[in-house]
């Protein structure tokens, strides 16, 4: 991704009519639990407090789940999905209310190390938050695990992966954190509309940095267990079912191309977890009584996991379709990449199946 693309991610929530009337709302929400702070500290109108409480009990679910969905959505390059009734509870999707506390712990750690080291420590934990919070909002958005987005082993990974692309994410973070501490410090009003752009323009570029590179096609993080996730999961499944079944009413006539166009045409414009989709439908295929169309889905696949650099399990892949059909060969075009993945994994024997004779 570019820095113009990202820069238009930045500004996402302006080129929607629909996302951005959602964020001035959520926003005006934000500045009404301020002024009524406000109205109860400075002009002692103390029935503010409970009216503040009950904006705020209201406005957080609602706030911390918009912004992911803005995060998922433009992971995918769609639009995030209206707000509904659901994202005002706190008992649905409890992974998404996670950025409240993680936020309070590095509020508590500034303010620990300020107290501890002065300044300095302050300054040292606000970039670390700059360089890792981020990372740790895209990595829960990918899992839904807080756990898994609190690993340091994770972050390490997802850091490393991405760090070219991601880096002017925290460099805006910093730099707003910066200029309204040091340079230009707005009144709370402008304060709170200016953080709360910034939270959204924000994790739309996160989403950004994540479609650029096919994180959520390439999830290897634990997928958190849950009555709420196991619903949802049911749910895709008989979606997922549907397709496959009028992609065997194309094959079964003779016409895999159509299969497989259907097949892609959700993998890439419907599909949440891509990742988990393509061996799902894989594995699915093989349980058809002609497995031409698996190996040709597979052929696909492994284009997949050969541009992400899985080279592991693009051999894994391999030494399956070797096993349903020793006939079974790459794309032409991905052949070279085939037996450097093969190399890579330490897999010799895939190595030598692959080798022109």
């Amino acid at each position: 991704m570019d820095y113009a693309e990202l820069a238009r991610e930045f500004l996402y929530p302006f080129r929607r009519v629909g996302v951005f009337l959602t964020v001035f709302g959520l926003g005006l929400l934000a500045l009404t639990t301020v002024m009524l702070v406000w109205l109860a500290l400075f002009v002692g109108i103390l029935i503010a407090i409970p009216l503040a409480i009950a904006v705020a009990v209201v406005a957080v679910p609602v706030l911390l789940r918009y912004t992911l969905d803005v995060l998922r959505a433009r992971a995918r390059d769609v639009d995030p999905e209206p707000i509904s009734i659901e994202s005002f509870s706190y008992y649905n999707n409890l992974w998404s209310l996670f950025p409240a506390p993680l936020a309070g712990a590095w509020v508590w750690a500034i303010w620990s190390a300020d107290r501890a080291f002065g300044t300095a420590g302050a300054i040292g934990v606000v970039v670390a938050m700059a360089v890792l919070l981020p990372a740790m909002l895209l990595a829960l958005a990918l899992t839904r695990s807080p756990l898994e987005s609190v690993n340091p082993f994770n972050q390490f990974r997802l850091l490393r992966r991405i760090w070219r692309g991601y880096w002017p994410v925290p460099a805006v973070l910093l730099a707003a954190v910066a200029i309204q501490v040091y340079v230009w410090q707005p009144s709370p009003w402008l304060a709170v509309c200016i953080n709360v752009y910034l939270a959204f323009g924000l994790h739309a570029a996160l989403g950004g940095v994540a479609r650029s590179y096919s994180l959520f096609d390439e999830v290897g993080f634990a997928t958190p267990v849950g009555e709420t996730v196991d619903i949802e999961t049911a749910r895709l499944e008989q979606r997922r079912d549907g397709v496959l079944t009028h992609a065997y009413g194309f094959a079964s006539r003779g016409n895999v191309d159509g299969a497989l166009k259907h097949i892609s045409g959700w993998l890439e414009h419907d599909e949440p977890y891509p990742g988990d989709a393509w061996p799902w439908f894989f594995d699915a295929m093989l349980r058809w009584d002609d497995l031409y169309p698996a190996l040709r889905f597979a052929q696909r696949y492994l284009d997949v996991l050969l541009a992400a650099g899985e080279h592991r399990q693009a051999a894994k892949l391999l030494l399956r379709c070797r096993h349903v059909n020793p006939d079974f060969r790459p794309h032409a075009d991905s052949l070279d990449a085939a037996l450097h993945a093969a190399r890579e994994a330490g897999n010799p024997e895939v190595e030598a199946w692959l080798t022109p004779r």
